[in-house]
């Protein structure tokens, strides 16, 4: 009998501000999505994914609520919030949960031993996020919580549940903002039910495979968000 594949698909796609300005020195903004656009469901699992509203300092806005699309002005050693998080409905199947990440900013992000001062990829993997496959825009990542291999921990409950991304970006005391005025910063999450590709059991050898098959199954429903690798980093 065809196992029920249960498949959620937040898709967004960042509008692009290109705006360039010289005020002391040369000021770029970039427009950062982190949350739902479109939602896809197949059965009994839900996710939305937001961040805190912020102006474009990256200071929160008192009564801001949560939203789906930032605005930044860039500025060298500079500290941004950004809290992308994903929130699992209270009932949902259990699932895998996979995130692809287009870091347009990647190489102007401070690199520092300072723990206040970490890259969006080292608080995604102290957050229990690890890097599965790369795509064709980004790094497509699936979270583990404290799993140490590449083995993806089950989320949804009766209650709801909240996984966070990462907390802020920080900017390098050096970088050229002037050229990142068309940058984004966008995330597509995906959350797929774990039965069904359990004929390979998570935390055996063969737990690899299972997560192969589980984003095959993700590429093969919505072919548009993935033309990468294939096989995990």
């Amino acid at each position: 009998m065809k196992k029920k594949l249960i498949i959620v698909l937040c898709s967004l796609v960042a509008a692009v501000t290109l705006v360039v300005v010289s005020i002391l020195g040369t000021v770029a903004y970039l427009t950062s999505s982190a949350a739902v656009s479109n939602v896809f469901t197949i059965g009994n699992v839900g996710i939305v994914m937001d961040e805190s509203k912020v102006d474009q300092d990256g200071n929160v806005i008192s009564g801001g609520g949560r939203v789906d699309t930032n605005t930044y002005k860039l500025v060298p050693n500079k500290k941004y919030t950004k809290d992308p998080t994903i929130t699992v409905n209270a009932g949902s199947t259990p699932s895998w949960l996979f995130v692809l990440v287009r870091n347009d900013i990647e190489k102007i992000e401070i690199v520092s031993d300072d723990g206040d001062k970490m890259t969006i990829a080292e608080q995604m993997l102290a957050n229990g996020w690890k890097v599965y496959t790369t795509a064709s825009t980004g790094n497509v990542y699936v979270y583990c919580g404290t799993n140490t291999e590449l083995t993806p921990k089950a989320v949804g409950s009766a209650d709801e549940e909240k996984y966070k991304l990462f907390d802020y970006f920080y900017l390098d005391p050096n970088a050229n903002v002037s050229a990142y005025g068309a940058a984004k910063v966008t995330l597509t999450a995906v959350a797929i039910q774990s039965d069904g590709f359990n004929d390979d059991p998570v935390g055996t050898e063969n737990a690899k495979t299972a997560l192969d098959k589980a984003w095959a199954a993700v590429v093969a429903t919505y072919p548009y968000i993935h033309t990468g690798t294939g096989s995990g980093n």
